[in-house]
Order: structure tokens, then sequence, then C-alpha cells
């Protein structure tokens, strides 16, 4: 359902935001008039569902939405392809496919351990400056809480980027395994690697606001604790206040839907969304059928 100029009062103040709905990986363009929400008019019980927005720009980099089994490739890895500088070599596992990318098991050969390939295929214009200059924060991002960027090139209608290898997937997909939830100690032991993260991206010159932290952004070695902040591809340099819708709407501050702009501050309140994940196994605000009811929750409280 869209809103129309005569619905919502003739307001302008209109959002664009892509988002996948839950019964497809596809994306599609919804534009949402948020303002007239905030006169508490009823949400109407078709309004589209949704778990996260998506950026415009299909190069960013996001969490594959379907992991796949590995168990019956194993005995048949091949190499299939070879980077430029033949340092790289991809295997024919793919270990998961998303809306916009996908994910093969690699190699590198000097370092001799395996590494994750992502594919995406490739905009007409090879020279977009909003993938090249994601590209160079990946570059001078350095942390052991953080995935690690290793090399990035154009291949046949297509962008390959090369990052260090999680073995446990995401932090959602673990958790999900615990029976019971992780006591105490283990989400202490995983909120402050993710602490010592953000504080890496948060004390970067200029800082890096992740944008969009929640447990499907933060991955885990199960054989050693280890767990990192990944997707990073929403992150911004902060120079001045932010202003661009973007994230996933459980996890996203007040303030980012408001027009006086946000801080690295945003990335801290998502921080506190992914432990109540943490301790509870569930998504915040599972009640709610959509993003707009979301919304309505989040924007009712007042930030003194």
């Amino acid at each position: 359902m869209m809103a129309s100029e005569q619905e919502t009062g003739n307001t302008k103040n209109s959002l664009h935001v892509k988002f996948s709905p839950d019964n497809t990986n596809e994306p599609i363009e919804y534009s949402n008039y948020y303002a007239p929400l905030q006169n508490n008019e009823v949400i109407p019980n078709d309004y589209p569902t949704r778990t996260s927005f998506r950026i415009d720009n299909p190069y960013n980099i996001h969490t594959p939405n379907e992991i796949i089994d590995q168990s019956s490739s194993r005995d048949s890895e091949k190499v299939t392809e070879v980077s430029p500088n033949e340092r790289y070599v991809r295997l024919n596992t793919l270990l998961g496919k998303g809306a916009y990318k996908v994910v093969y098991k690699a190699i590198d050969r000097d370092e001799g351990y395996e590494v994750a390939w992502n594919t995406m295929q490739a905009m007409s214009n090879p020279n977009n400056k909003d993938l090249e200059h994601e590209i160079q924060i990946l570059k001078s991002v350095r942390h052991p809480n953080i995935i690690s960027f290793h090399d990035a090139w154009y291949g046949d209608n297509e962008f390959v980027f090369i990052t260090e290898l999680m073995t446990s997937g995401t932090l959602r997909e673990y958790i999900r395994k615990l029976v019971p939830l992780p006591n105490l100690k283990i989400i202490k032991r995983w909120s402050r690697q993710i602490l010592k993260g953000l504080a890496y991206l948060h004390g970067h010159n200029p800082p890096i606001i992740h944008r969009d932290i929640k447990c499907d952004n933060i991955f885990i070695n199960g054989a050693h604790g280890e767990v990192k902040i990944g997707d990073m591809g929403t992150a911004e340099m902060k120079l001045g206040k932010k202003y661009t819708l973007i994230g996933t709407p459980e996890f996203m501050a007040p303030e980012m839907y408001e027009e006086q702009g946000y801080s690295e501050k945003v990335d801290i309140y998502a921080f506190g969304m992914c432990l109540l994940e943490m301790a509870t196994g569930e998504y915040p605000y599972g009640e709610c059928k959509n993003a707009a009811q979301i919304y309505k929750k989040v924007s009712a409280v007042k930030i003194q």
C-alpha cells in the first residue's frame, strides 16, 4: 500500500527506501510517508512487512540471505577461478547467496588459509564513486574484531572482493543453535568484543559510523569464540551530522528518523538491541508486523 497525497494531508516529507518483503529476496522500491504516523493514524494490517532496509547502491555488502549446506560438496571441491594477481583461487563451494551477492570459499595461496570470495553484478560504470569510497573505508579498517578486507577487482560483468572467512556464520544463526540460550558469561564475552570493534570505528579519524549493527551483521568463529563486526557496506565517515535513513528498522535509533541528524551514538543504540536478542533469542519488536509499526513505537520515545 502506498499512501496518497490526499491520505497524508498533502505532506511532502517522504522517505524513499528499498526493502525486501519476507517472502522474497528481491528488493522492491517503496515510498513511505512517515510523517502522518506521528499523528497516531491507524496503520492498516496490509501494510507491507519489512525486516531490513536496503540502500540504493547494489554494491553495498550484505549478509547472504541463504546459507548453503557444504557437507555434500567438500569431497568435490575444485578450483574454478583465479584472481588477476593469481593470489586467490575460487573453489566451487558455495557458502551463501543473497539478493545482490554470492559468496564462495576461496584460498589465499600466499598465506595458505581460506577466505571468502564475494561476487556482485557490476554496474555499467566501473568507476562508481560510491563503490570506490566504500572500498577505501574497508581497506582502512584493521582491527581484530572487524572482518578483514583483503582485495577487490572488476571481473567479467561482476565486482569481486575478498574478505576474511568466519567459519560459524552470523551471531544470530549461532544463537539459534545454542540450547538453552547463551548465559551471562557468554553474552559478556561477545559484547566485549563487539564494543572493542565499535570503539575502534568511532575512534577512527574521521570516525566511522557502521549504521547497521545487528546480530545478522556480526560473525563468529565458534571454535575460538571470536566475534567480529561485518557488513561494512553501510558504514560512512563522520564528516558532520548524518541524515540518510539507512539500516534495519528494529535496530535503528530514534534520531535516525528525525531531520536533526545523528552521530556514531546510533551504533551504541543498535548494540543495545543486539544485547536483547542475545539474551532472549528473539528479534526486537517481534510483535510488529511492518516497519511502520516499528517506527511508530520507536518515535514515541522522546530523547531528553
